[in-house]
């Protein structure tokens, strides 16, 4: 479907919504999205310490950018270049546009013009959306490439005072999703409390192990503890590492980055069921968490999965009920716009616990989002979709 006849569409739909006696006022909020950080944000943020091992870029001969951190120097990721990767991450639109991974053109990387907020907030106006939460994006990149603590959490340091200046001007629409490393589980709690402070509604954690341990472990409680203290959401984001779920089946060899990229989706499962699973949500029972970009049509299964394990199972774990009953009270799904599966997972789990996000302005990125989003949920109740387009991600984030 064109973009035209989508844009047709949302108009019709919301005719039909208010018509059945949607409220004109529901709340519509993109819960996935990005900032694109200007590429010497560390240079310009970081505390001067640690400067030297920084998170930075330089411009090659051949137009590339080799990528700088803690003594390393990488030039891509799989079979692509890091300038074509740079492509992906502002190539929101391109892709229907017929380009792909190497094509993508990275202009508005060194324009700085994502970092307009004014232009964000007639993206926000054009697709209807009441505010938007936004998590990084070289932040996805670098954690798994800095194994010291305190230069891990000096790096979310400088992004959350980056992020937190970005928002100021509008914090009526803009919430930026800080960011907080479990490298360093106390200077990730103080983190917390510092965000809080600075009216910040949510924090993103990787969704990968550190150090082998399960997110459940003891050692990253104080993170929780802070979480739960302060009121602020937890959303567990897919990052690139070297530990993703099926990196065993390629050890021969490269698969390139589409393999990659299918399998991190994964991660953020995984992560929630060692946290469901260690009993964090027994520890923290006001913790609020969500998965991020790791899509909805597992959830039933996994419910379904964890339940019958746990009843005859489950004195072998930390949880001391069933995974639904958690899930029922702790966690929240950030669901792609398009998903076909959704309406089932609605049916089979109930319509409380899913929020949708655009991903802008990555490539892979959702357009039209609140349009693809009601066509998918077209056979459901107005006052489901209502719930799932704002009123989930309002109960999440607390706003």
């Amino acid at each position: 479907m064109g973009e035209a006849a989508l844009r047709d569409g949302l108009i019709e739909r919301d005719r039909h919504y208010l018509a059945e006696g949607a409220s004109q006022m529901s709340r519509i909020i993109d819960a996935d999205s990005h900032f694109m950080e200007p590429l010497d944000l560390w240079e310009q943020y970081i505390e001067p310490k640690y400067r030297s091992r920084c998170l930075r870029f330089e411009r090659e001969p051949d137009g590339n950018y080799a990528m700088l951190l803690d003594g390393k120097r990488t030039t891509g990721l799989g079979e692509f270049t890091n300038r074509e990767l740079l492509g992906v991450a502002v190539g929101y639109g391109q892709k229907e546009e017929g380009l792909n991974l190497t094509s993508f053109d990275p202009a508005a990387i060194f324009s700085h013009s994502l970092e307009d907020m004014d232009k964000r907030i007639a993206f926000l106006d054009e697709e209807g959306f009441e505010s938007q939460f936004i998590y990084p994006t070289l932040g996805l990149f670098w954690e798994d490439g800095v194994e010291d603590p305190d230069l891990a959490a000096a790096h979310c340091r400088a992004y959350n005072t980056w992020a937190l200046e970005m928002c100021a001007g509008h914090r009526d629409r803009f919430y930026p999703v800080g960011h907080v490393s479990l490298r360093n589980p106390a200077e990730a709690a103080k983190e917390v409390r510092r965000l809080a402070n600075n009216r910040a509604r949510a924090v993103f954690i990787a969704a990968m192990p550190i150090g082998g341990k399960s997110l459940g472990n003891p050692d990253f409680d104080a993170v929780w503890a802070a979480a739960q203290e302060a009121d602020i959401a937890i959303g567990l984001h897919l990052v690139v590492h070297r530990a993703y779920v099926g990196n065993e089946w390629h050890r021969d060899r490269d698969p390139g980055f589409m393999f990659l990229s299918m399998n991190v989706i994964q991660d953020p499962r995984m992560a929630l069921t060692t946290m469901v699973y260690d009993g964090v949500f027994e520890r923290f029972p006001r913790l609020r968490v969500a998965t991020i970009e790791s899509a909805s049509g597992w959830v039933a299964e996994w419910l379904d999965r964890l339940d019958y394990r746990y009843s005859y199972m489950g004195h072998t774990t930390q949880m001391k009920r069933p995974a639904s009953e958690y899930f029922a009270r702790n966690i929240w799904i950030s669901a792609d716009p398009t998903e076909r599966t959704l309406p089932y997972m609605i049916e089979l789990v109930g319509d409380n616990k899913f929020f949708i996000g655009s991903d802008y302005p990555h490539a892979e990125g959702f357009t039209q989002p609140v349009a693809r989003a009601r066509k998918a949920l077209e056979k459901l109740s107005v006052a489901s979709v209502d719930k799932v387009l704002g009123e989930n991600a309002v109960r999440f984030f607390g706003i």
